[in-house]
């Protein structure tokens, strides 16, 4: 925003499509129009080269699969959003034909060849395997084509026959083998969003697949078993396991955590518990963001101290402590979380805003008057305005007995007739 230029990462128009579910929400619907019009005449996928799976699945598919639903209820269902949702489809599907089924991490949209990167010696990543089972669902579900959903499951079912223990899943996987590589358990980096997934895909296909929810459940109870922590100083945050160690630091991605332990407790074997450990979540990642004089949280904090303290300290309007806010204010009604939402906004307006329009990261979140950045990232617009506006909306917005947010807050419906 503040050099005036664009950076498509993506090459798919990547803002435009991640901002349409916002607009929907907002009720913005003349603006939604003109980007559904962009979407069906400019968007093509037909010349790019490589890119990854799981960002276009959960950014480009996610967007397009929840903006043809929304334009259902807002005027009539548009069949070209869901053409386009049909062509990305096909082409990053082409990324689960692996010995295992489990996806390559990189696909090229124009030939379909993929590949796992380097560095983590061919394996694929936990989160990019495991958080893509709500779009393609939802893809199958309007082409009434469940070739999509049947290999999206295939991989939480491969998953499952690991057997990881107390349902801890690390972060790598052997494409080849299906058979996770490593010992290292995050809810942060590359392991975050396939926990949720379980829960989510659960309630979107109707609650009927009891094996999925044993997983959940037994991945949970892990969770608090193993890797929920009280620091000295009173802070319940979630540890990442390696081996039998832990190591005492949470990413901010990891925040997230709060919203899916409250979204899940009223199905759980100890809701109570459950809710103990969402407010506990909240409430720290709250604390990240009031610790620090620019009010801003770090992208991650260390608790080995036992004292919260920030580790890297730059901020990129990550979504993940509000998308918490707004599942406990939506479960509990305390006041307190829009409080803590609304003081997390005007840091955000005070540091990030610029004045020719647009927001941006900020560099060190430890300074009063932070040097800033130059991106403004796709999910800002999709994920933490979205969760910042619906905190302090009415219930009867995206209700969460008819939506899950995939974990780019795209809302994609709850099927009512599941079989």
């Amino acid at each position: 925003p503040q050099a005036r230029t664009g950076h498509n990462w993506l090459g798919q128009a990547g803002t435009i499509v991640d901002v349409m579910s916002t607009l929907a929400v907002m009720g913005e619907v003349d603006e939604f129009k003109k980007a559904a019009e962009f979407v069906k005449k400019d968007l093509h996928f037909h010349n790019r080269g490589d890119v990854s799976m799981f960002e276009t699945c959960i950014r480009i598919l996610g967007g397009l699969v929840s903006s043809y639903e929304f334009s259902c209820d807002l005027y009539e269902c548009d069949q070209g959003l869901l053409d386009k949702a049909k062509d990305i489809g096909d082409r990053l599907i082409k990324a689960f034909n692996t010995p295992s089924g489990i996806p390559y991490a990189t696909i090229n949209l124009a030939n379909g060849r993929g590949s796992t990167p380097g560095w983590t010696g061919g394996s694929a990543i936990l989160a990019e395997a495991g958080s893509v089972q709500l779009e393609f669902g939802s893809l199958s579900k309007h082409l009434k084509d469940p070739s999509y959903e049947e290999k999206v499951l295939a991989v939480f079912r491969k998953l499952k026959d690991n057997n990881p223990a107390d349902g801890l899943m690390p972060l790598y996987i052997d494409i080849h083998s299906g058979r996770f590589t490593s010992a290292h358990v995050s809810l942060g980096a590359m392991g975050d969003s396939a926990f949720e997934y379980l829960l989510k895909v659960w309630v979107q296909r109707g609650k009927k697949d009891q094996w999925i929810k044993d997983f959940y459940d037994q991945a949970s109870e892990g969770m608090i078993r193993k890797m929920i922590q009280k620091s000295r100083d009173g802070h319940t945050y979630i540890a990442e396991k390696k081996g039998g160690s832990l190591i005492h630091k949470m990413d901010h991605l990891a925040c997230f955590v709060g919203g899916m332990f409250a979204l899940g407790a009223s199905f759980s074997n100890d809701p109570e518990k459950h809710m103990e450990v969402a407010k506990g979540i909240g409430e720290t990642c709250y604390q990240m963001y009031h610790k620090m004089k620019s009010g801003l949280a770090p992208e991650n904090s260390e608790f080995g101290s036992g004292e919260l303290r920030p580790g890297a300290v730059y901020n990129i309007q990550r979504p993940e402590t509000v998308e918490t806010l707004f599942y406990l204010w939506r479960f509990t009604k305390d006041p307190i979380w829009r409080e803590h939402g609304w003081e997390i906004f005007q840091a955000f307006e005070r540091c990030c805003k610029i004045p020719t329009g647009g927001y941006v990261g900020v560099r060190d979140v430890r300074q009063e008057h932070p040097p800033k950045d130059d991106t403004q990232q796709t999910f800002w617009l999709a994920e933490t305005l979205k969760y910042l506006y619906l905190l302090f909306s009415e219930d009867e917005l995206i209700p969460l007995d008819k939506y899950v947010f995939n974990t780019e807050a795209h809302p994609l419906k709850i099927w009512t007739d599941a079989k």
